[in-house]
Order: C-alpha cells, then structure tokens, then sequence
C-alpha cells in the first residue's frame, strides 16, 4: 500500500498525531508518542455494512525510548458523503460511540462493586473514538490477538455456540437488571444516552421502501417451498407496514423490563474463541443499535438470525432454560432477586410478545447473511445525494432452496408456536 505511515489522518482527518498519542498513553498508563502506523489486514467483505473496516497497528515510544503498540481495528466512518447521508452513519458512529464511553463503563463499574464470580467483560476494549458527524471513528482493541474470530455467517450456529452466544447475552443483560434495581436513577442515566437508530416514527420514510422489499421477499421465499399453507396466509397478514410500528414500540416503549441491549445480536456481531475446533468462549461486538429495551428483543433477533430449524426443534426450549438460568445467577450475585425481577413466567411472557420482532428483524438480516462474500451488496457510493436505502440495498429473492428455507422457516416455526 502506498501509504503515509507517519500519519492517519488520511483516514480520518481527527486521528491527528496527538489524538493518537494521548491514546496510547491512556492505554499504557504512562506517555508513549505517536511514531507510525501498520497495516495488518482488511476484514471480510460483507462483514460491515455501516463501516469501513481496516485492521492495523498503532506504534509509538514511552520516555524511555521503548517501542510500544497496539493493534487495533479501526472503524471509520464512510468517506462518501452520499453512502454516509443514506445510511445516517453519524447516527450510529455517535450511538455506539456513548454506548463505550458513557454506558459500558457504568455498568462494568456497578459490577466492580459486587462479589460476581465470573465478572462480565465479554466486550472489546475501546482505544479511541471520536465523533463530529463528519469525521468519525472507532478504534476497538483487535481481539483475534487473543483468538478471537467470526463464525462462518452463512451456515449459522450450532448447538455449542448458541449456549455461549446465549450466555454472554444473559451476562450482559444481567448488569442492567441489577443495576436498575440497586441503583434506579443512575441506570435511567445512562439508558438515555442510547438513542433509537432503526425502528422509529422518524426513520419511516428512510426505511418504508425496503421493508416492502424485504417482506416481498420472505412472502417469495415461504410461498415456493410452503405453497397455499397456512404459512403463506399468516405471514402476509404479518409482513404489513403497520408491522414497522410494532417494531418502534418495541425498541422505544420503555417498560419494567427494559436493559441496555445490543440491538443487532445476529451472527457477525459475535467473536468465538475456540479449542480443537469447540467454541469455549465468545465476545459481543458493533453496539451501534444498542438501546434500551426488553431483553427478548435481542434473544430472539439472536435466535431467528443465527439458528436452524432443525436445532430449533430440538434445542429451543432448553436454551430459552440456559439463558433465563445464567441471567438469573448473575443478578442474585450482584445482590439482588431474580424473582421479583424477572421470573421465568415474565421471561416467557416476553417471548410469546416479542418473537414477532425477531423474525421481523429476520427478513433483513436473512438475506444478507447467507449472501457468499463475493455476492455481497457493493457499497461503493458516489457523489453527495442523499438516496434511499431501498435503492442502494437491492437484494432480489433467494437464489438457492437452502437460502428459502433459511427465511421461511423462521416463519414456520413462529406460527407453529404461535407467535405470528
């Protein structure tokens, strides 16, 4: 690459020298300057839809002259102006942006203050951010050092991933359940830093067009491998746009049960570590929709974006078990009561209210997820014209019956259960 490695603001005009310096003293406790930077590696296409990625080494010298670094990956807001107005990037640079700085932080120091025995710290760590609408830019810590990778999105995730996947979800949710309950006025706090950044009256019209296609396509898809079955009738009484404003009160009604949430809990947003092949472990990532809102909301996302029909029926109901299990012992850790919190007659409630949202979210996410990463939707965007999303994410219906199956019996397996 033909690059500036003495400096970055190429990439982006805010990562001047003395940005980068005065963030790698933070990160080493003492003053390390700035020297150059490495590139490493880019990340998988089709792996970020709202972000330039790139993966790379930040290099400097404490006072005693000793090399220091940090590899980071860098996520920068899109250079096209047209790309960055369609997709209302700053909205969700600046969303995930107060969820590091404003929001994760009291939630880890509410833990800190309590016996848990296994703390919650399945998150990458934040190096620098840094938002003016414009400019924007994210770095993360890069946990592949610490063997960290993605699952392959387009198979989906078996049994022993879902237990982790659905653990690291309770764990999280937990915090905020303890939280609001020891310490109500500080969780209302930071709940309001989180803004709603895909389902609200705001972004119909941003968003009107390709729900229209995204339903068509599900319709598509449980027509030609369910033909004139009731799965066919339920799902296009379902895929209305009256549907969207479910969705909003959904992710913006705050009730009794909401806790800060992830909000795009599908396969690419989670990073497994693995040994002789089994993931022993898993990492969150990308809170750029995380707000505030039933926990369902993300299990069930998690659930319709990452699963199979087949480890549905035969493992759904005892992961709805582990995770309301692992939930459960982390707020009684913390001090407070399960019970009264959120009990498992609660939990089901909210699973009966709320699956709809995950299948609905499902319509989007489906299609992406099993596109080869050579298929995936180029986002090279020229100009500075605001378009519509529906114009620039033109997916078509599925071209495989094992792309079809993957949409339709998600819906199969919610009117089966009765959800839809």
């Amino acid at each position: 690459m033909a690059e500036d490695f003495s400096t970055l603001i190429h990439v982006s005009p805010a990562l001047t020298n003395e940005m980068l310096s005065e963030a790698l003293s933070d990160w080493f406790k003492k003053t390390v300057i700035f020297t150059d930077w490495e590139y490493v590696s880019d990340t998988g296409k089709g792996d970020s839809y709202l972000s330039e990625l790139i993966r790379i080494k930040i290099h400097g010298k404490n006072a005693d002259n000793v090399a220091k670094h940090v590899q980071v990956i860098l996520k920068n807001i899109p250079k096209s102006k047209s790309r960055r107005l369609t997709f209302k990037s700053h909205e969700f640079f600046k969303n995930e942006i107060n969820f590091y700085e404003k929001v994760l932080p009291e939630l880890i120091t509410f833990q800190s203050g309590r016996n848990v025995a296994e703390p919650y710290d399945k998150y990458v760590n934040l190096f620098l951010a840094y938002s003016d609408g414009t400019n924007d830019v994210i770095c993360l810590e890069d946990a592949s050092l610490e063997n960290f990778g993605c699952a392959v999105r387009q198979e989906g995730i078996d049994y022993e991933h879902c237990k982790i996947t659905f653990k690291v979800l309770a764990k999280f949710h937990a915090l905020s359940f303890a939280m609001k309950d020891q310490q109500p006025e500080k969780f209302q706090k930071i709940s309001t830093e989180l803004f709603e950044t895909y389902y609200h009256d705001r972004l119909w019209n941003w968003y009107s067009r390709f729900w229209k296609r995204i339903c068509g396509i599900a319709i598509d898809a449980v027509e030609k491998e369910y033909p004139n079955s009731i799965y066919v009738e339920r799902l296009k009484k379902f895929a209305v746009p009256e549907r969207y404003q479910d969705m909003i009160d959904a992710a913006t009604k705050t009730t009794a049960t909401a806790v800060i949430s992830h909000g795009d809990s599908w396969t690419n947003n989670f990073l497994y570590k693995y040994e002789d092949s089994r993931p022993v472990d898993a990492k969150i990532i990308d809170f750029q929709l995380s707000r505030c809102a039933s926990p369902v909301l993300d299990l069930t996302f998690a659930i319709y974006a990452c699963t199979s029909q087949d480890l549905r029926l035969k493992y759904y109901d005892e992961l709805l078990k582990y995770y309301h299990d692992v939930l459960s012992k982390e707020i009684r850790d913390m001090g407070s009561d399960p019970e009264k919190i959120y009990p498992w007659s609660l939990f089901m409630d909210e699973i009966q209210k709320y699956s709809y949202f995950g299948l609905a979210f499902s319509f989007e996410s489906t299609p992406f997820i099993v596109l080869d990463p050579e298929d995936a939707v180029n986002m090279e965007m020229e100009g500075d014209e605001k378009l519509n999303i529906e114009d620039v994410w033109q997916i078509g219906p599925f071209k495989t019956k094992e792309g079809r199956l993957r949409e339709a019996n998600n819906v199969v397996f919610c009117v089966d259960r009765g959800y839809i």
